[in-house]
């Protein structure tokens, strides 16, 4: 490939009539998703950024050394001769193709039903193992939303869901007595403000110590709640001295205004039960992190690079991503 001339193609561009621009811009998007991977990469290893120190001895004396294989830049290190990248010490230090990763990450957060692991495989020219350990790893990169996220009217409502149990079958029933069911219910919190953000955290039970362990800490201080008829609510409310709005069954008594309802959780429990018909009640120990997955494709102020993100800032796996 000849080098690129930045006023050649200006003076190309401007030769271009508007529909020509347009489809311009269609090939141009679609190159940059290609290379989104590599950017965020490139950022982290630039200066000041969390990988521009060595890895090995932290110095800051460094000097250009090529490009890796899927394009991006690599580092040389002055004092020791270390040689990294920004993907280094990161979940994708071994990853072949990050560009596929990027590719499901996107469709993680951005597609209305994500691809079954099959479907992924066969779509990103990969193995299904690939697929799900790949995606085991974005969803684990995920952590809880910080402090005081939930502002302004908040709205929240506990939801119990199957328990995966897989590879595990019913017992034999006995003489007298039922059959063991092969699922058991765990319980989540959902919780939601009006301004799009989301939290989905999974709970021991619904009783207060519970529920106050994961809701008090992502609400901010100044917040109303709103939430069904569940006396553990009132009681965190009134011990923390939070204004608090009970609505029995959905219906709200005569001094309860016209704005502080719970249809905003509400949906968002049935949006969740949506998303997760397609997994057959994952693993217990996945139910958390697959809360937090449905949170951030329901939340307003995060994209598919925002995962991206924080998937490289996560520290690497022994089950690395390969």
């Amino acid at each position: 490939m000849s080098h690129f001339d930045p006023a050649e193609f200006s003076r190309m561009l401007a030769r271009l009539t508007p529909q020509e621009l347009r489809q311009v811009e269609g090939i141009v998007a679609e190159a940059r998703k290609r290379a989104e991977a590599v950017l965020e990469i490139d950022a982290r290893a630039e200066a000041g950024g969390p990988a521009s120190s060595c890895p090995r001895c932290g110095g800051d004396e460094r000097i250009r050394w090529g490009r890796t294989r899927t394009g991006a830049q690599r580092w040389n290190c002055s004092g020791c001769g270390a040689t990294w990248s920004g993907r280094s010490d990161t979940p994708l230090a071994r990853v072949h193709r990050p560009d596929l990763v990027v590719a499901l990450a996107r469709d993680m957060i951005e597609a209305p039903q994500p691809m079954s692991c099959r479907r992924g495989a066969e779509v990103l020219d990969t193995s299904r193992h690939s697929i799900w350990r790949w995606r085991m790893t974005i969803i684990g990169a995920l952590a809880p939303e910080p402090d005081g996220t939930l502002a302004g009217i908040v709205e929240a409502d506990e939801a119990r869901e199957p328990k995966g149990v897989a590879g595990v079958g019913p017992a034999p029933a006995r003489s007298g007595q039922r059959p063991r069911a092969a699922a058991l219910a765990l319980a989540r919190l959902p919780a939601t403000d009006r301004g799009g953000h989301r939290v989905f955290e999974a709970i021991t039970d619904a009783g207060q110590r519970a529920i106050s362990g994961a809701l008090l800490p992502v609400m901010a201080r100044d917040a109303v709640l709103c939430t069904d008829g569940l006396a553990t609510y009132a009681r965190i409310a009134r011990d923390e001295r939070i204004p608090h709005f009970a609505l029995n069954a959905g219906r709200r008594s005569k001094r309860t205004p016209r704005s502080h309802h719970i249809n905003t959780v509400n949906a968002l429990i049935g949006r969740f039960r949506t998303f997760m018909k397609p997994f057959c009640s994952p693993s217990a120990k996945n139910l958390a992190a697959y809360g937090r997955w449905h949170a951030a494709r329901d939340n307003d102020q995060r994209d598919y690079l925002d995962v991206l993100r924080l998937l490289l800032a996560s520290g690497p796996r022994a089950n690395t991503v390969c």
